[in-house]
Parts: C-alpha cells; sequence; structure tokens
C-alpha cells in the first residue's frame, strides 16, 4: 500500500459487526463498572469521589494509548489481550468490594470473553 493511503475498513455487518458493537458496549461497561465501583466503596466521600473519577480516566487512558485500533502505542498481541483482561479483572475487582460480587463477576467474564472473541471474529481490531 502506498504511503498516507489507509486501507479501506471492512464493513461493520454480520457476525463481525455484532462482535465489535458488543466488543464497544464492554468498554463502556468497563469504565461505568469503574466510576460506579469507585463511588460506591465504602470510605470518605472525598475518597470514592476521588476513585470514581480517577479509576475510569486511567482506564480510557490506557485504553487511548495502548488497546485501541487507533491507540497511539497499540501493543502488539498477546501483550493487548492481556492489557485488556487486567483492566475488566481490576473492574471486577472493584466491584466486588464495593459489594457487588454478581456484577463485578458478570463485567469482568463477559467483557475477558469479548476480548478473546473479537480475536476470533475481527483480527487486528
Amino acid at each position: 500500500m502506498p504511503r498516507g493511503e489507509e486501507a479501506e475498513p471492512l464493513p461493520l455487518t454480520g457476525w463481525r459487526g455484532l462482535v465489535l458493537l458488543t466488543r464497544f458496549l464492554t468498554e463502556l461497561a468497563l469504565f461505568a463498572a469503574l466510576a460506579y465501583a469507585g463511588a460506591t466503596l465504602p470510605g470518605q466521600l472525598p475518597l470514592k469521589i476521588a476513585l470514581a473519577l480517577a479509576a475510569p480516566a486511567s482506564a480510557i487512558t490506557l485504553w487511548g494509548l495502548f488497546i485501541g485500533p487507533r491507540a497511539t502505542r497499540r501493543l502488539p498481541e498477546p501483550w493487548r489481550f492481556l492489557t485488556e483482561a487486567i483492566l475488566f479483572a481490576a473492574a471486577g475487582a472493584l466491584m466486588t468490594a464495593a459489594g457487588h460480587p454478581f456484577t463485578a463477576i458478570l463485567t469482568s467474564a463477559t467483557g475477558i470473553g469479548v476480548a478473546a472473541l473479537t480475536r476470533i471474529a475481527a483480527p487486528g481490531k
């Protein structure tokens, strides 16, 4: 491919489109879970506010730098998958600490599962 030209993106239809849409929704769920867990952890209000803002902001920053399709320093596989899995596991740990174990398992397992499925259905994304 000549310099300066980008590859034509594949259409987001069918199975591939469904997987990528689900992946996007799990990413949003990850950030929401981190914010909610930070806000509902036991402790003083200033700490809750700080965690509710810092936890999702940190995850969004890591995602934008190392994981997303347009990441500035995108990690190669398997490091990108491992980083995603760690983020979803951290969200699960925070949700468990906040007293929401069912939501923790649901968020973590779904996020990691969809991340793995993405490698099959839409490699390179």
